[in-house]
C-alpha cells in the first residue's frame, strides 16, 4: 500500500515539474498553433534616389516616421537662414504673441534680407515672427531674439540650449539670422529634425506656408507687402513649407515639406546650386517610388491552431499598412500576448506592425491555472483518500 502511494507521489511530482517549470502558459499556447503565412508580399517600388547638387541631404516621410534616402545627413555645414527655424522655436516657447517688441537700430541696420524694419517702431511678435518665416528677414530675427532674449547674445545663448535639450549634436548657433560666422553651422538631420519639431506648433506651422504677408505701414506711411521666399510654394503639389536660406558660404539651403495621399515628406537639401530644383527631384522620388503596401491584410489565414483533433484557421483582425524597402520582402511571425495570438509583420527583420489573429468560437488555448487546477484534481487521488 504505501508502495503505490509512494510510486503515485513520484508521478504527480514529477508531472507538476514538467507542467509548472517546462511548459507554461507560452508553450501551452505555442504547442497549439502552427504558422501558416501567405506567400511574401514585396515591396512595391524600386530605383537608386535622384542625382543632385546638393553636397549633403535627406529625405524623411513623416506619416510612417522612416528616412527614405540620404547624403552625408550628419555633416555639419553652414545652414543660412534656415537658422530662423530655431529663432522661430525659442520665440515661440518664451515669448507672448501679442507682446510689443520695439526695433533697435542694430535690428534695423543689420543688412542683406531685410523687410524693412524702421528703429523706434513697434511690431507684435506675431507680426515680426510671421515676416520673418515668410520673407527671411534678417532685420525680424534680430528684432524677435532683443524682444525676447534682452540681447541677441542672451537670445542665441537660449537657442544653443533648446539644440542640446533636442539632441542636435552636430548644430551651433552664433546669430539668430544665419549669415555667415565662424562657428554657425548644422546638419541636414538636425535641419530636419528642428523642421519636424516646429511644425507641430500650428502658428508655425501657418507661417511658413503663407505666401503674402501685409506688415503695417511703415512709419513714414510706406505700404509694406512681403512675399514668401520659397518658390515651391504655389508651384509644386502639395507644397507646405517650410524655410529658405542662401549664403556665399552656405550655397542654397532649404528645408522643404509636401504632403499627398495621405503622406507627409520632408527633403533637406544644404549646399546645393538648386535648392528648390533638387528638393522637389526627391521629393517626387519620395511619393512616386516609395508605395504604401498592407503589409497584414484583415481576413487572410496567417496561423492554424488545432481544436479538439481538428484545425480552425487563424485570420488577421485588421489590416496593417507600412513602407517596405526595396527588394525586400515582408515575413511574419506568430506569437503570443498572454493568451492572445498575434501576427507580427516584419522587414528586413524589423517589425513595421502587428494585428490580433482571430478565428471561429473555440474553447481556449490551456494555462497555467489550467495546470494547477488538474493537480488539485487529483489530490486525494495522490494521498490514497
Amino acid at each position: 500500500m504505501h508502495s503505490t502511494r509512494g510510486r503515485r507521489r513520484s508521478l504527480a511530482v514529477l508531472l507538476s515539474m514538467v507542467i509548472v517549470l517546462v511548459l507554461g502558459p507560452a508553450s501551452f499556447a505555442s504547442a497549439s498553433v502552427a504558422e501558416v503565412p501567405p506567400l511574401p508580399v514585396f515591396g512595391a517600388f524600386a530605383g537608386a534616389p535622384p542625382q543632385v547638387s546638393a553636397a549633403t541631404w535627406i529625405l524623411y516621410d513623416d506619416t510612417f516616421g522612416q528616412v527614405l534616402a540620404e547624403h552625408n545627413a550628419d555633416l555639419s555645414r553652414p545652414m543660412a537662414s534656415t537658422t530662423k527655424i530655431m529663432t522661430a522655436i525659442v520665440a515661440l516657447e518664451n515669448g507672448d504673441l501679442d507682446q510689443q517688441i520695439e526695433v533697435s537700430e542694430r535690428a534695423a541696420d543689420i543688412g542683406e534680407a531685410e523687410v524693412g524694419l524702421v528703429a523706434g517702431e513697434t511690431l507684435t511678435l506675431r507680426q515680426l515672427l510671421t515676416s520673418m518665416l515668410v520673407r527671411s528677414g534678417n532685420d525680424t530675427a534680430m528684432a524677435v531674439a532683443e524682444g525676447i532674449g534682452g540681447t541677441v547674445e542672451d537670445f542665441v545663448r537660449m537657442m544653443n540650449d533648446k539644440a542640446a535639450e533636442m539632441g542636435l549634436v552636430n548644430t551651433h548657433f552664433i546669430n539668430p539670422h544665419g549669415l555667415d560666422a565662424d562657428g554657425h553651422y548644422t546638419s541636414a538631420r538636425d535641419l530636419l529634425t528642428m523642421a519636424l519639431y516646429a511644425m507641430q506648433n500650428p502658428v508655425f506651422a501657418t507661417a511658413v506656408r503663407t505666401q503674402t504677408v501685409r506688415l503695417p505701414d511703415a512709419p513714414d506711411g510706406s505700404i509694406r507687402v512681403v512675399t514668401t521666399t520659397n518658390q515651391l510654394l504655389g508651384t509644386y503639389q502639395g507644397a507646405i513649407g517650410v524655410k529658405t536660406g542662401y549664403t556665399g558660404l552656405a550655397g542654397h539651403v532649404l528645408v522643404a515639406a509636401a504632403q499627398r495621399d495621405g503622406r507627409r515628406l520632408y527633403a533637406v537639401v544644404m549646399g546645393s546650386k538648386d535648392s528648390f530644383g533638387d528638393a522637389a527631384a526627391l521629393l517626387d522620388y519620395g511619393f512616386a517610388e516609395f508605395g504604401v503596401i498592407d503589409v497584414i491584410m484583415s481576413g487572410e489565414t496567417y496561423a492554424q491552431r488545432r481544436v479538439a483533433g481538428d484545425t480552425e484557421n487563424l485570420e488577421a483582425g485588421s489590416t496593417v499598412e507600412a513602407l517596405t524597402p526595396v527588394d525586400q520582402p515582408v515575413t511574419w511571425d506568430t506569437e503570443f500576448d498572454e493568451t492572445t495570438p498575434l501576427v507580427t509583420a516584419r522587414v528586413g527583420g524589423v517589425e513595421v506592425g502587428a494585428s490580433e489573429l482571430v478565428g471561429a468560437d473555440a474553447p481556449g488555448l490551456p494555462t497555467l491555472d489550467d495546470a494547477w487546477q488538474w493537480i488539485g484534481t487529483y489530490w486525494s487521488w495522490l494521498w490514497g483518500r
